[in-house]
Formats: C-alpha cells, structure tokens, sequence
C-alpha cells in the first residue's frame, strides 16, 4: 500500500509543478545571453532594431514571464550589441526599449 500511495502523491506533486505560472519560460543560456522580464500586464513582441534601421522579431513573451534570449549573440564576438530591443504590445506601440544589449544582462521591461 505505501508504494502506491507514494506514486499517487508523487504524480499530484508532478501535475502540481507543472501547472500554467510555476515556472518562467527559460531559453538559452544566461551568461551568454539577455535575461527579459515582462513585468506588464499585456502580452508583449520583442524586436532587435540595428544601427542600420533593420529589424528582427525574436520572441514574444506573456505578461509575468522571463526568457533568456541568446541567438542575437550567437556567432558575434564582444560583449554587447549596438542597437536596441524593443517591446511592443500587441497592436504594434512601443512600450520599453533597451539600448545597452550585452550578454549576462537583465532587462524588465515596463510600460511607460
């Protein structure tokens, strides 16, 4: 009987850990990456502008979530990256920006 019981405790505590919130969605690696909080309450798109004027959408990031996000150092040599991130909500207006773009960063983005 205990070896039962103990599954089923142990299957709750699995459905339990695993439930919408528990946990910030992570990706990559800290240290070679940007850590982004949303601390809004909105949905928010995240883009890289460069220096040229180019853009590049890399995620998106419900409200009270956390990434790593990495790919835009991968390959590149140095610390940071001239350019920005942005955050826009859902129809397109900005609501934070980030100039210093450099990895082992955090960034929590707020509206403004």
């Amino acid at each position: 009987m205990a070896p039962a019981l103990l599954a089923l405790v142990l299957s709750f505590a699995g459905v339990a850990c695993g439930s919408p919130g528990a946990d910030p969605v992570r990706t990559g690696d800290p240290a070679n990456g940007i850590t982004v909080d949303n601390a809004t309450d909105v949905t928010v798109r995240i883009l890289y502008e460069s220096p040229d004027g180019g853009s590049e959408s890399l995620t998106e990031l419900a409200s009270g979530q956390q990434i790593v996000i990495d790919q835009i150092f991968a390959g590149r040599d140095g610390l940071c990256r001239t350019g920005r991130l942005v955050a826009n909500d859902q129809q397109g207006a900005e609501l934070d920006e980030l100039y210093l773009v450099c990895r082992g960063g955090t960034w929590t983005i707020e509206a403004s």
